[in-house]
C-alpha cells in the first residue's frame, strides 16, 4: 500500500444547463424573444465566464421582455427550458497531483520479506476532477415569482488524467522482482481512489451544490428580474 501522498488542489467553477418537459408554452412572439436573448447567455464550462455571460445575457433579456403577472410562471419555465440542451450541470472542477513511492517485495510464504527482491517506483499522477448535478432528473415548479427547483445530490462527473505529466519519476527495478505493466495499472487505480476520496473529504460535492444553486439562481434573476425567488430541494441519495 502507498504511503501518504502529496496532494495539490486548485479549483475552477463552471456551468451548463437543462429543461423540464411538458412545460406551459408562451405565445410564438414571446417564445421567439426569450430564445433569441437567452441564446446570448448560454452557459459555457468555464467558471470565470459564467457570471459575465449570464449577467450580460440576462440584462438584455430583462430589458426586452418583462412578462405580465399571468405569464410569470410560463416565463420561468421557458428560462428553465434552456437547461434541456445539456444533461449535466458541472459545478466545480479541481486539478490534483499525487506524488508517492510505491515499494514492492517478494515474501517467503507471506511469513517474512525477501529483501533482495525489493523494488520501488516513484510515481506522479495528475488529473482533473469535475463534480456536478444530473439535470436529466431536475424538476421545476413555479407559483408567480416563486420558483422551486428539485435536484438529485451532486456527484463526481469525471476524473480525467493529465497524461502529459503523469508517469514514473524514478524506478528502482530488480531482475528478481521486475516491475510489470499490471503493477503500474494498480498504482494508477490507487491514485484515482485517493484523488476521489480526498476530494469528497475536502467538500468537493458541497462546493458543487453551492455552485449549482448560484448558477441557476443567477440565470433566473438575470433573465426575469430580482423579484423572482428561487428555492432548492435536494433529494436524498
Amino acid at each position: 500500500m502507498p504511503s501518504s501522498p502529496f496532494l495539490l488542489w486548485t479549483g475552477l467553477p463552471a456551468a451548463i444547463g437543462y429543461c423540464e418537459e411538458g412545460a406551459p408554452m408562451l405565445d410564438a412572439e414571446k417564445v421567439e424573444t426569450i430564445n433569441s436573448v437567452l441564446a446570448k447567455a448560454k452557459f459555457v464550462v468555464i467558471g470565470v465566464l459564467v457570471g459575465a455571460v449570464l449577467g450580460v445575457g440576462g440584462a438584455v433579456f430583462f430589458q426586452n421582455y418583462n412578462p405580465p403577472d399571468d405569464d410569470k410562471g410560463a416565463a420561468a419555465t421557458a428560462v428553465f427550458g434552456r437547461f434541456v440542451e445539456q444533461s449535466e450541470l458541472v459545478g466545480v472542477s479541481q486539478d490534483y497531483c499525487i506524488v508517492d513511492k510505491y515499494p514492492d517485495v517478494e515474501t517467503f510464504f507471506d511469513l517474512f520479506d525477501l529483501p533482495w527482491t525489493a523494488n520501488s517506483v516513484w510515481y506522479r499522477y495528475a488529473g482533473t476532477l469535475k463534480a456536478g448535478v444530473n439535470m436529466e432528473t431536475a424538476e421545476m415548479s413555479s407559483n408567480g415569482t416563486n420558483i422551486r427547483v428539485s435536484l438529485d445530490q451532486p456527484y463526481i462527473v469525471s476524473n480525467t488524467p493529465n497524461m502529459d505529466i503523469t508517469g514514473v519519476l524514478e524506478e528502482n527495478n530488480n531482475v528478481l522482482n521486475p516491475i510489470h505493466v499490471e503493477d503500474v495499472d494498480e498504482i494508477q487505480r490507487e491514485c484515482v481512489r485517493i484523488s476521489e476520496e480526498d476530494a469528497l473529504a475536502g467538500g468537493l460535492l458541497d462546493e458543487a451544490r453551492t455552485q449549482a444553486e448560484k448558477d441557476i439562481t443567477t440565470l433566473f434573476k438575470s433573465a426575469l428580474g430580482d423579484e423572482y425567488m428561487v428555492e432548492f430541494e435536494w433529494r436524498e441519495a
